[in-house]
């Protein structure tokens, strides 16, 4: 009971220190705020509006036999208010079960955001002229993300979408498909002008990636593998006659790597905006012959 009572003593003079201070005459003494003898049960909770001191009966009911609520200043609500607002909006944590945060370790599903980059032919023949700066891929990550979340890193499974497209202007060849449902190199009709030559590779994708929180900062690092099942893939090449007509030719007659691996890492800012750099170390064509190449990328990351 002695405990009790003590317990019940520091919760009352840690309450009045959050009253507004006031001052008062030697004749006019402050009111009593509460005054228990024998109390069973105290009970304190605090939220963004105020604390609550309350006194309970130890009974099953818990019948309430005192209550001392203490409101905080409309300034310090507000700011409490759009700091939270902030730290839960769907930018910053895309949380779709609405998962507490500081809850512990715990399980989620959440959404990624959209990678756009510039993609580099890598180990193409010497004769190759796909361009760096002209071909790029664009990725929606995942549109749907299991994770499971503890300390600061979470570890996650997504499902998500990518598209690349492999451009060539400059070396007056076209793309075109050989015996082998490969890529090779081909020449635009009669005395026309090669406007450009594409390859189109659409993949679906399940990224097992492993995220971190940077301590003391905004940043977080995101690292792992991209499993990619590549279900459609196709050649266009446009050109001008010598009449000034435009034309061009439309394949889907190749075969790409059904499945392949990248290897994805980024860092962002806020989870807004950020870098991230995507390599695969296995070639994108399945054709034994024609043009092969390893695909690595360099951009921008929104909302990842």
């Amino acid at each position: 009971m002695k405990s009790i009572r003590i317990f019940t003593l520091a919760a009352l003079a840690s309450l009045t220190m959050l009253l507004p201070e006031t001052s008062y005459s030697q004749e006019e003494k402050p009111d009593t705020i509460l005054h228990i003898t024998t109390p069973s049960k105290v009970v304190v909770t605090e939220n963004a509006s105020g604390s609550k001191v309350e006194v309970r009966s130890l009974t099953d009911d818990e019948e309430l036999i005192a209550s001392v609520f203490t409101g905080y200043s409309s300034e310090s609500s507000v700011s409490s208010k759009s700091r939270e607002g902030f730290l839960n909006s769907w930018w910053y944590n895309r949380n779709l079960l609405n998962v507490e945060e500081n809850q512990g370790s715990h399980w989620g599903v959440s959404l990624d955001g959209v990678c756009i980059g510039l993609t580099n032919a890598l180990d193409q023949t010497p004769e190759g002229g796909l361009q760096w700066s002209k071909s790029f891929e664009i990725s929606w990550l995942s549109c749907l993300n299991v994770y499971y979340e503890f300390s600061r890193s979470r570890i996650s499974l997504g499902l998500g979408f990518d598209w690349r497209n492999y451009k060539v202007t400059t070396s007056g060849r076209a793309l075109v498909a050989n015996a082998d449902k490969g890529i090779g190199w081909g020449n635009y009709p009669g005395n026309s002008e090669g406007r450009f030559s594409r390859l189109k590779v659409f993949s679906l994708q399940l990224p097992l990636l492993y995220e971190w929180d940077v301590p003391k900062s905004s940043l977080t690092f995101k690292a792992g593998p991209i499993m990619n099942f590549n279900t459609y893939a196709s050649l266009k090449s446009v050109w001008d006659d010598e009449d000034g007509n435009r034309h061009e030719s439309f394949t889907k007659e190749i075969e790409p790597r059904r499945f392949t691996v990248d290897f994805f890492a980024s860092l962002s800012f806020c989870k807004a905006i950020g870098l991230y750099v995507r390599y695969s170390p296995m070639k994108v064509m399945d054709a034994p012959t024609g043009l092969n190449f390893r695909p690595l990328t360099v951009g921008v990351t929104l909302g990842i």
